[in-house]
């Protein structure tokens, strides 16, 4: 009876933990905890399973895009209601050089990494958590909810990230190029200003409430473009792969662009919560160093898969 007792606690036990899929069938979920359990057999039962639960929920939350060409850049918007002059839409000149690019099917992340699932990684990889002496303070919790876009300090951190979610599923999974994401805050690539449900900026319907306040907030608040993507130019701005070049624009290969091949500088997409809402448009580009000063809260990051 006490061996039995014991068996059924077990399965009980097992139950709790197991991880389940919108897309993936029960032997690959397998696969991917064998894995996790050989690439991090220190990590407690529990542990390895919060991975395994994180590497699937990140291949569920993939968003296929069919490949295509487009004009990248400036494409220009009408300087007043219903005219036909075409001013910039943005002022920065790197932007301007309007170019035919082509790219293959693709997949990129319905969301922006999580603040939680960063955590579990860096927790992982055997690092402190950031931000320390705000996390300890009591009228700072609200900064550090799990359901949050992460915070990032360095490229290279955010890259890794999406190849260890990569490795552990045996998937294409990286940062997307500077392409991708225009592309697909374009809708694959038609001329829309905002990446949100409708192409409109409306505050507290399909962005954030006019409140005078900018903060991040959680990674499904708003309603997603019609790729299914959430938060493209509303929450955090975003690492992608490319390294900057103020006249890349110009030299661009028109077939599966990956930016030039060094550089100072990576490119960001998105103004983040941090800029005017009539910045946060679909073309606007920025750069930032490779490795920031400090952990940042507006500057996240989405994986995709090729």
């Amino acid at each position: 009876m006490r061996y039995l007792l014991f068996f059924v606690a077990i399965v009980l036990t097992s139950s709790c933990t197991s991880v389940t899929s919108e897309t993936l069938s029960e032997s690959e979920i397998n696969a991917i905890q064998a894995r996790v359990e050989e690439r991090h057999p220190d990590l407690s039962r529990l542990q390895q399973k919060a991975v395994t639960d994180l590497v699937v929920r990140a291949l569920d939350n993939m968003v296929f895009v069919e490949g295509g060409s487009f004009m990248m850049g400036e494409f220009g918007w009408p300087c007043e209601p219903g005219s036909d002059k075409l001013c910039n839409i943005d002022i920065w000149p790197d932007n301007d050089h309007l170019h035919k690019v082509t790219l293959d099917d693709f997949y990129l992340s319905k969301y922006e990494t999580k603040l939680g699932d960063f955590d579990l990684y860096r927790d992982v990889m055997g690092r402190e958590p950031y931000a320390p002496e705000l996390r300890s303070r009591d009228d700072r919790q609200h900064l550090f909810e799990p359901n949050l876009p992460a915070w990032t300090k360095a490229w290279q951190e955010a890259k890794d990230y999406c190849l260890w979610i990569g490795e552990l599923a045996e998937r294409a999974v990286d940062l997307p190029t500077e392409a991708q994401w225009e592309y697909a805050a374009r809708n694959r690539g038609d001329k829309v200003l905002v990446a949100t449900n409708n192409g409109e900026w409306l505050p507290g319907e399909n962005a954030p409430p006019h409140d005078g306040i900018r903060r991040l907030y959680p990674v499904d608040s708003f309603p997603a473009n019609p790729l299914g993507i959430h938060h493209l130019t509303s929450n955090s701005a975003e690492w992608v792969n490319d390294w900057y070049s103020e006249t890349y624009y110009q030299e661009s290969p028109e077939n599966n662009p990956t930016g030039p091949v060094s550089g100072e500088a990576k490119v960001v997409r998105s103004g983040g919560f941090s800029t005017s809402a009539s910045s946060k448009t679909t073309i606007l580009r920025g750069s930032a160093p490779a490795v920031e000063r400090s952990y940042y809260r507006a500057l996240g990051f989405r994986c995709s898969q090729h």
